[in-house]
Order: C-alpha cells, then sequence, then structure tokens
C-alpha cells in the first residue's frame, strides 16, 4: 500500500466517526482567556484546577460552580495548589507538558488525532471499544479544532476536560 493509499484509509475512518457529544454524557463549555493549565482532583475527583493568565480557579464538574483562588502552581513540576482542595498538590498539564489521563475506569478513552494539522480532532472511544479504526461508528468526535493544550479524564472518569488558550470544555457522564 503507498503512503497515499494509506493517508486515503485513514481519512475515510475518521470521517465514519460522528461529531457531537457521546451518549450518556453532556458538555458545557466556558470561554477561558489565556488558558495555560488544566488539572483534576485525584480526592475530590469532580474537581478541576483551571490555572489562566489571568487567575486560578476550582470548577466543580459536577455542578458548574466556579471558586476562584489564590495563583499557586508550579511549572517545573507540574502541580497546583488550590486552597478550596487543601493541602493536595494537583497534577497539571497544558503549555509545559505534562498530561491528564487518558482512560479511564469504565474503559473509556481518548485519542488525538491531526490529519489536517494544526487542526486537532479528539475521538472518545467508550467502553472498551478497542480503538476508532477497528469501530468507527461506536466512538465519537468530541472536538475538532485548533490549539488543544490538555485534555483528559478525572480519575473517577465521570468528567473529561479539553482546553485551549481560550475554551474549557467539560463533559459529564449523566449515566444514561
Amino acid at each position: 500500500m503507498t503512503e497515499a493509499e494509506h493517508r486515503k484509509r485513514l481519512l475515510d475512518l475518521l470521517d465514519q466517526i460522528p461529531t457531537g457529544v457521546p451518549a450518556g454524557w453532556e458538555k458545557e463549555t466556558l470561554a477561558v482567556g489565556g488558558l495555560m493549565y488544566l488539572g483534576f482532583s485525584n480526592l475530590q475527583t469532580e474537581k478541576l484546577v483551571v490555572i489562566s493568565s489571568q487567575r486560578q480557579s476550582v470548577i466543580d464538574c459536577g455542578t458548574g460552580e466556579k471558586t476562584c483562588c489564590e495563583e499557586n502552581y508550579d511549572e517545573q513540576d507540574l502541580i497546583a495548589c488550590a486552597e478550596p482542595l487543601g493541602d493536595e498538590l494537583i497534577p497539571i498539564a497544558g503549555l509545559e507538558g505534562g498530561g491528564l489521563r487518558r482512560s479511564s475506569p469504565a474503559g473509556d478513552g481518548l485519542y488525538l488525532a491531526a490529519p489536517f494539522w494544526p487542526r486537532e480532532q479528539i475521538i472518545f472511544m467508550p467502553q472498551y471499544v478497542s480503538w476508532w479504526y477497528q469501530n468507527p461508528e461506536r466512538c465519537t468526535v468530541i472536538f475538532d479544532d485548533y490549539g488543544v493544550l490538555a485534555w483528559g479524564f478525572s480519575r473517577c472518569g465521570d468528567y473529561l476536560a479539553i482546553g485551549t488558550s481560550s475554551d474549557l470544555h467539560i463533559f459529564r457522564r449523566t449515566g444514561e
């Protein structure tokens, strides 16, 4: 198979993946100017630390409640602290690296594809569906845009976040 044939085959598979919000999930999008880092608490798994050029805050992904707090993060060690979360050190991901979980305890997975880079797609693969190229019709493209800084699941897997320099997309499992 030539490189052109292989590329066409992969693009055809990507075209089979529906776009939107996966079944059993809901999505909220927030404008966050100058977003730099994201990190989920490992103890209060619904809490997401959001660090932007303007401020640091903690978002409760279950209720949408946002609490601003004093900026306290380390770009070298990729950790943050936030008053509402006590003494917990939160691993963060964003401008200087790091990474959030790419799979959930329920078997859901996330995959980043960039067939037309610099535009990027994040593909949601539900409950051990294998890979997007094996069952594209069972997956969902949940993000298709430019400039992904961080993306991933919370520890419990009931929340996932995707951050760009200007937007934060929060998905929460509805259980349906």
